[in-house]
């Protein structure tokens, strides 16, 4: 089951509009959806869960990932029609894409998303300060 469906994008696009853009093909928004969750998946598995991320449903997704997987998906459908895209749909691609980056980079917070399995916290949760034992060496 796909992320996102095409009837969901009403949120983020007119379907009128996204219907003429795919000439009334709903397997090129299938297409598209993938290749989305494909480019999210390589940017946010490096730090998250990305198998939790993109199985979950309805209200238990992410909306902040949903809202962003919306904007890239209408920008690569109205680049397909066209090669061009409108300011509001480039400058909603570039939130969206350095959302993405900041989030993979850790200079942006993710908010709820599921730390993947290695960055999760492990231990008794103390702190522990020192270091090894000090040798002495000659140079």
């Amino acid at each position: 089951m796909p992320f996102i469906t095409k009837a969901e994008l009403k949120s983020a696009s007119v379907i009128a509009v996204v219907n003429k853009a795919i000439n009334n093909d709903d397997t090129i928004v299938d297409i598209i959806i993938d290749e989305t969750e494909d480019v999210m998946r390589s940017y946010l598995s490096g730090r998250f869960d990305v198998d939790a991320i993109f199985s979950a449903e309805d209200t238990d997704r992410s909306g902040v990932v949903v809202k962003h997987f919306k904007k890239i998906v209408i920008h690569e459908i109205y680049k397909r029609k066209t090669g061009e895209v409108n300011e509001i749909t480039q400058a909603d691609y570039d939130e969206a894409m350095t959302w993405l980056e900041g989030v993979s980079s850790g200079s942006i917070n993710a908010g709820n998303l599921p730390p993947a399995e290695d960055e999760a916290a492990e231990g008794d949760g103390f702190i522990k300060f020192g270091g090894n034992t000090r040798y002495s060496s000659n140079f």
